[in-house]
């Protein structure tokens, strides 16, 4: 009992989310970004796995059409993952419109997974451990960062986290050639069970909200098949939503295959993600008109600090790879 409430406190204090999700360099700290801004200042929110976070800038919507926006992208994120992190959101942010990338409905690889055929198949994914840590990193966030304090005597020199908004920044590019890889066919690839029943707790949320929900898929060469498109597309009907397929936009996108990937085509670059959320911006703009923050002090200086940091970052990698 006594290390219960010991663990409780902490994680309510130092080890919380608010503290240690900011402060504690991790891979989740910039999902975490939207406890500096200020109350009910974010328009649109984004959720998804790392295809979210590589491929949709902040700063490059609030500039171009100026609307706020978190993205609030984990690795290998969970529907039942984003429905805390959206829970988390709504006690101090009222978005609009939230954006889910779809992507994070599959765990394999496009063709790799079986569909379930018994009850026990389901039982066992209702346990699987990802979503096992989910709730238990939300009850007691100490777990996910009571390791993290060592990072506040290192120099961190990641772009700072209020100003990307969530986005993670990478200039690297790896150059791909293009190859055809939707292939057009009436053929679905099944959603586990419990990954619906966890979307459909999302869903239920951002109606009590009050928000508006559209779907996406960022470009990726190895993660998406036109089997996933089309069960992606099923599932938006069934919620009365857009689901918007960028691996079907290309062209109109504008992305250039040579220059637009980071890692053999499976996340966007900088290059990739400023085009990806300018087309994403004029559709938002278009379909889900906001009023607009132009001239928000908050944001004019992110724009500044972005850049700044943008080209640190820059040219500490042009050095270490000197190095």
């Amino acid at each position: 009992m006594v290390a219960a409430v010991l663990l409780e406190v902490l994680s309510v204090t130092a080890f919380s989310k608010e503290a240690g999700g900011v402060k504690y360099r991790n891979v989740k700290n910039k999902l975490y970004s939207f406890y500096l801004e200020p109350d009910e200042s974010i328009q649109l929110v984004g959720i998804g796995n790392s295809d979210l976070y590589s491929g949709f800038v902040p700063t490059v919507l609030y500039e171009e059409h100026g609307i706020t926006s978190q993205m609030m992208g984990s690795p290998y994120q969970t529907p039942l993952q984003a429905y805390y992190y959206l829970k988390e959101i709504f006690m101090y942010q009222t978005p609009e419109v939230v954006m889910i990338e779809v992507d994070m409905l599959y765990d394999e690889p496009p063709g790799e997974q079986e569909p379930e055929r018994t009850k026990r198949d389901v039982l066992f994914h209702y346990c699987n451990t990802d979503d096992f840590q989910a709730v238990i990193e939300d009850k007691l966030p100490i777990f996910s960062f009571h390791d993290r304090w060592k990072s506040l005597i290192k120099r961190n020199t990641e772009l700072r986290t209020p100003n990307s908004h969530g986005y993670k920044y990478f200039s690297k590019v790896d150059k791909i050639k293009y190859e055809p890889y939707m292939f057009e066919t009436d053929e679905k690839e099944p959603v586990h069970q419990y990954r619906l029943h966890q979307l459909e707790k999302v869903m239920q949320l951002c109606a009590q909200e009050g928000a508006k929900v559209f779907f996406i898929e960022m470009p990726t060469t190895n993660s998406w098949s036109y089997e996933r498109h089309n069960t992606a597309v099923e599932i938006a009907e069934k919620y009365g939503t857009v689901f918007l397929d960028l691996n079907l936009l290309i062209d109109e996108i504008g992305l250039d295959f040579e220059n637009s990937f980071r890692d053999k085509g499976n996340h966007l670059n900088y290059e990739g993600a400023k085009k990806v959320t300018s087309y994403l911006g004029t559709f938002i703009e278009a379909n889900y008109p906001m009023e607009t923050q132009n001239g928000n002090k908050r944001w004019e200086q992110s724009l500044i600090d972005f850049e700044r940091e943008r080209l640190r970052e820059d040219k500490r990698r042009a050095e270490q790879e000197e190095e």
